[in-house]
């Protein structure tokens, strides 16, 4: 039997073209939509890293007067702590995928004759990658081979209230 043959209209029978190009087309579709869904959750994960670095480096901006070194450890403990503001910020946090510990350092500026201490704060995150498929995509984004998207985030406030040494840096 002939699957090319015409049919009753005239038509070339076309049996299981469909099913071919939809075989050839599914495997790109899924992956593009495993991408989508990668990246949703990387950049949701982005935006609280974000959130909870600011909060963190608004916090120890308003903090009562204080040393630079307990200073910067009580903001490290309020960004990593038990319930602390990374674990409210990023989804599915967890503090092993903190690489180093949260950075807090000062410096101290003068505008006008006025001086003033600044506080930045910094953290680097490891967020893990659901999708194994696309853990070649990221290490070719972030240049590690860790299977893993390095995020970022960084925040300066100027302190409300001087520090008690001075941080011995200029900004």
């Amino acid at each position: 039997m002939d699957h090319n043959a015409p049919t009753a209209g005239g038509q070339p029978r076309e049996a299981g073209q469909g099913l071919v190009e939809f075989a050839l087309v599914a495997p790109i579709l899924i992956l593009l939509i495993m991408a989508i869904f990668q990246f949703a959750f990387v950049l949701q994960a982005q935006m609280g890293l974000t959130n909870a670095v600011r909060e963190a480096a608004r916090r120890a901006a308003a903090a009562p007067t204080a040393d630079s070194g307990s200073l910067g450890t009580w903001t490290a403990a309020q960004l990593t702590g038990g319930s602390g503001l990374l674990a409210q910020n990023v989804q599915g946090f967890a503090s092993a995928r903190v690489v180093g510990s949260p950075a807090t350092t000062f410096c101290q500026y003068t505008i006008n004759g006025v001086t003033s201490d600044r506080v930045t704060v910094s953290v680097q995150y490891r967020y893990p990658v659901f999708f194994p498929l696309l853990s070649f995509a990221t290490d070719a984004m972030d240049g590690s081979s860790d299977g893993d998207w390095t995020l970022a985030a960084t925040a300066q406030m100027r302190l409300e209230n001087g520090l008690t040494t001075a941080p011995g840096a200029t900004c």
